[in-house]
């Protein structure tokens, strides 16, 4: 096909800049005689794109609605036929919070190019959610060797975001999840407990006000986050000791109160996570209790103003979501709704889960009345996984948020054209964790391909998972296709080439520990002596292989602080299999009469024998993974 080129006339919300940026990423030429496409600004939040096969119009409300109409007015030329789309948008913010907080900082151009993602599917805010990742004037710690952002970096960013149409919001912590700074002696005066800031103390006022002003500076976005999830322990440590128990419920309105007061002084609308609202007068301190209920007093302790942003991407029922919207409205105003993509369980993104948790929910959104809604992807522990890979999940909310009902065909469609990889090559990711016949316990995917990977093969605190199945030929499997894959262009090199190279490394691992066991109690020395031989050197560089690919991309995409902790789990694994090598050499040559791990009786993980079913269906946490033995 001919490079397209267009005639772009009418009227344009914000120059000329954001539809160059969105015409040169689509490779389309824009010239006084291309093909003539008149654009119309409408008020009722409509889009249309209609082409009648010589000239095209496209009616639009928003900015964000405007760039994706031109990508649905170029997909749709490729057929050169006429034809007419129209869609009825469903939110006024469909926007994306990328986790840089959990040692992966992305690099500004890979912030760019994901910006440019975004404007094509018709998303117009972005929230990089930093806990220290960012740099405060005077606090030389804060984000001390995290590969923080400076102020000139998110200022660009900003900027760029502003020309495609999208807001950029600041989302920071102004109570828990400080650990990484609040571990220094320097942040020692605004310490209560590990990652909770020392509510009602002067000190720690003056620090957020520092905050806030800070990012007040940086961005254009009126609007921000102020975090004030998960404090579990608020009110439990230095304040204990220093002015007795107090409810955390009252210390958490106290501390709302003071922040949103900080906000408002730089004239900026707080939005914050609602869970501690609802732990705080559950009965079982549960942020999903179907029987929590709130008074008018409850609702009156939110500070006015102050939006509540309902988190959830657990369940699957639309009438548990629907449920949820209306206890938060029961607080006086209608949530922000905030989703997940499925990408902290290891390397493996699990779109099952994520398109069955946010198709519930967002129907549930238009069901309510909810305007806001976002997508969240975190990076917990070690964010090991591809930030490529949630692609698949923002057009998922993109196409929700174009249509009364998600139309899957056109998600399959607008996917593969918005990303240029195929949606089922994405798709296809699921099955580096769905081994067959592995049980669980809700009927979702498991996520062996970390727990294999880092589990110790002497020790094989997860052999008991794995018995019995053909986990060597799965991996075979996933060896091909990822290959295959990654072959497709380097847009599908950057997302399979790991997947590919993990399966290799599993295809010999994942049941390394259940076969050496077998061997060893068997007494089978040729089989040992194979083991020492051929698998474990060849594993060896397997694992070598995988790291450096992993490097490789982390490299590409990130800045480089946070890898060394990647490298200290690949430099853990290689130590390990090489003294599991010199284990059984020793052994076999009788330096040792018995290789005491291998005489121990394997156990489920999860003690899943002794209650009835699986204890939880993944395994996130590298330290409990890879050791029962203590690692700090």
């Amino acid at each position: 096909m001919a490079q397209l080129e267009l005639f772009i006339s009418g009227k344009l919300p914000n120059g000329f800049t954001g539809l160059e940026m969105i015409c040169e990423s689509l490779s389309v030429r824009l010239l006084d005689s291309g093909v003539p496409v008149t654009l119309e600004q409408v008020n009722q939040a409509e889009l249309t794109v209609i082409f009648d096969g010589a000239c095209a119009t496209i009616r639009y409300a928003q900015e964000n609605h405007l760039y994706r109409a031109i990508g649905l007015l170029v997909e749709g030329m490729i057929s050169d036929k006429p034809f007419e789309i129209r869609e009825e948008p469903q939110f006024d913010t469909v926007g994306f919070m990328l986790d840089c907080s959990r040692n992966a900082v992305p690099k500004i151009e890979r912030v760019k190019e994901l910006l440019l993602k975004m404007a094509l599917m018709g998303m117009n805010a972005l929230m990089l959610y930093t806990e220290d990742t960012y740099a405060l004037e005077d606090e030389p710690y804060f984000g001390y060797m995290r590969g923080r952002y400076t102020s000139e970096e998110l200022k660009e960013c900003d900027a760029y975001a502003s020309s495609l149409g999208i807001e950029m919001i600041p989302c920071i912590q102004t109570l828990a999840h400080l650990d990484t700074f609040l571990k220094w002696e320097a942040a020692s005066k605004l310490r209560d407990s590990q990652d909770v800031l020392l509510v009602g103390d002067d000190h720690t006022y003056e620090f957020i006000d520092r905050m806030v002003g800070n990012v007040s500076r940086t961005y254009q976005s009126r609007r921000i986050h102020i975090g004030m999830d998960e404090a579990h322990n608020l009110g439990r440590g230095r304040s204990l000791d220093m002015h007795g128990y107090r409810d955390p419920s009252e210390l958490m309105n106290e501390h709302l109160i003071k922040v949103t007061g900080i906000t408002q002084s730089y004239g900026l609308q707080p939005m914050l996570w609602s869970d501690m609202s609802f732990r705080t007068a559950s009965a079982t301190h549960d942020y999903y209790d179907p029987d929590v209920s709130f008074t008018e007093a409850d609702a009156n302790r939110v500070p006015s103003g102050a939006q509540l942003v309902y988190w959830d991407y657990y369940h699957y029922d639309q009438p548990f979501y629907e449920t949820m919207i209306r206890k938060h409205k029961q607080l006086g105003s209608m949530p922000v709704f905030a989703g997940g993509i499925w990408t902290w369980l290891g390397m493996c993104t699990h779109y099952d889960r994520t398109f069955k948790s946010t198709n519930a929910a967002l129907q549930a959104c238009k069901q309510e009345g909810v305007r806001e809604v976002f997508a969240t992807a975190w990076g917990d522990n070690g964010a090991e996984n591809n930030v490529w890979t949630v692609l698949p999940g923002l057009q998922l909310f993109a196409e929700h948020a174009y249509a009364r009902v998600l139309d899957e065909q056109k998600l399959r469609r607008r996917t593969t054209f918005c990303t240029g990889i195929p949606y089922e090559y994405y798709i296809s990711i699921d099955m580096l964790d769905d081994i067959p016949g592995l049980i669980v316990e809700h009927g979702d995917t498991s996520n062996p391909s970390k727990y294999l990977l880092w589990q110790d093969v002497l020790l094989g605190l997860f052999d008991k998972h794995i018995e019995g199945l053909e986990v060597s030929q799965h991996y075979q499997l996933m060896t091909d296709t990822f290959s295959e894959l990654a072959q497709h262009s380097a847009q599908a090199l950057r997302i399979f080439e790991i997947p590919a190279r993990l399966s290799e490394v599993l295809k010999l691992k994942a049941d390394m520990g259940v076969r050496l066991k077998r061997a060893y109690d068997s007494e089978d020395r040729t089989l040992l002596e194979h083991f020492v031989g051929i698998e474990l050197p060849d594993l060896l560089q397997k694992v070598e292989a995988l790291r450096i690919s992993h490097r490789r991309l982390w490299m590409n995409t990130n800045k480089p602080f946070g890898w060394e902790v990647l490298d200290i789990r690949y430099g853990g694994l290689t130590a390990r299999l090489q003294s599991t090598k010199d284990r059984i050499q020793e052994y076999l040559e009788g330096v040792t009469s018995k290789i005491e791990e291998l005489e121990e009786t394997r156990l489920f993980f999860d003690n899943r024998d002794k209650q009835g079913g699986a204890g939880t269906d993944y395994f996130c946490t590298y330290h409990l993974i890879a050791s029962p033995n203590k690692m700090t």
